[in-house]
C-alpha cells in the first residue's frame, strides 16, 4: 500500500498517516493478508518455503508469514495428498521439490514408491 500511495505522489508524512488510519479501521492487516495469501498458495499445491518467500516478497513481515504458515495443515499432509493424487513417481517428486516441499515432507512418501525426493 505504501509503494502504491508513493508513486501516486503522497508525501511521507500523508502516507504514514493514511497507513496508520487504514491500519486502525482493519483494512490494512499483515497478518490476515498474509493467512488469506497462504492459505490460497497452499491451495494451489506450494509448500512451506516457497510460501514464505512469495509472502516475503509481497512485503510481510517474517512474524506475520511464520505465524500465516503455521496455521496451515502440516506441509507433509499436503504433499501426501498431491501425492496421491498425482501419483508417486519421480516427475512428481520434482515438481514438489520446485513447488517449495522440503525433502523431510516428500522422502517418506516417495522413498516407498522407489523414487527419491
Amino acid at each position: 500500500m505504501e509503494d502504491r500511495l508513493e508513486r501516486a505522489g503522497v508525501d511521507e508524512t500523508a502516507r504514514a498517516d493514511a497507513l496508520e488510519t487504514l491500519q486502525r479501521v482493519g483494512w490494512v492487516d499483515d497478518g490476515r493478508y498474509a493467512a488469506g495469501r497462504a492459505a490460497a498458495l497452499a491451495g494451489r499445491g506450494y509448500g512451506d518455503e516457497a510460501i514464505l518467500h512469495l509472502l516475503a516478497e509481497d512485503g510481510i513481515p517474517g512474524e506475520a508469514a511464520a505465524a500465516a504458515v503455521a496455521a496451515l495443515e502440516p506441509e507433509a499432509e499436503r504433499a501426501r495428498a498431491l501425492a496421491d493424487r498425482q501419483g508417486r513417481t519421480a516427475k512428481v517428486a520434482a515438481q514438489l521439490r520446485r513447488k517449495g516441499f522440503a525433502p523431510e515432507s516428500l522422502e517418506p512418501l516417495f522413498a516407498q514408491a522407489g523414487h527419491e525426493a
